[in-house]
């Protein structure tokens, strides 16, 4: 009985000694400062215990807006050259706050149903809608504003991965943040400064551990 109950305590701590080697790793010298640095390498610190920076950043969606609406007035000023369509003036009365929009202004009566043609055909993800003194407003559908913007902000995601993985960062946290918000954030444990230029970025909340 007690041979028994020997073999079954040496495979109980050799089982032990096994999943503690998995979880802490194999110490290159046995004492109390091997064992520290052991356990400190195979135990990833988050940022409340570690230290390092944390980022919300705002992706400025309406650049890509504007990039689209201007490739649209390019567009639409060549096809209304190639139809002969008349016309006073191909704007964005707010690109700022609305750059989804563009007015184009004088488009003769008789050619409305071209005008609107070229929209349909040409700008699928636009709608075009008449207004004062011959003039048309074309703006990009709500739906397909939503999904540009939320390219944008999957792109900005990429980009910033893409960065991160280059300084060897471990367990970064790189995610979308707030509900609509179109801001991202970004937890670096260890790190303790980052820069990001030349993107569409706005930095909202830093925090330093």
């Amino acid at each position: 009985m007690n041979k028994n109950l020997t073999w079954k305590l040496v495979v109980i701590v050799g089982i032990l000694l096994v999943f503690l080697a998995g979880i802490f790793g194999i110490p290159q010298e046995w004492s109390g400062r091997g064992l520290l640095a052991s356990i400190t390498k195979r135990i990833n610190l988050g940022l409340d215990l570690k230290g390092g920076t944390h980022l919300i950043l705002q992706v400025q969606v309406n650049d890509a807006v504007n990039v689209d609406s201007d490739n649209a007035i390019a567009r639409l000023k060549e096809d209304m050259r190639t139809h002969k369509i008349n016309y006073a003036d191909i704007t964005k009365p707010d690109p700022v706050n609305h750059p989804e929009m563009i007015v184009v202004k004088s488009v003769p009566p008789e050619q409305t149903s071209d005008f609107k043609s070229i929209v349909a055909d040409r700008l699928p993800e636009y709608d075009a809608t008449s207004g004062a003194e011959n003039s048309w407003t074309v703006a990009m559908k709500a739906q397909s504003l939503k999904d540009l913007k939320d390219r944008a902000v999957a792109q900005a995601i990429e980009t910033i991965r893409n960065r991160i993985d280059q300084l060897g960062v471990s367990e970064p946290v790189i995610q979308e943040h707030g509900l609509g918000d179109y801001q991202i954030l970004v937890q670096l444990p260890g790190v303790r400064r980052v820069r990001f230029g030349g993107d569409s970025l706005g930095r909202d909340d830093t925090r330093n551990g």
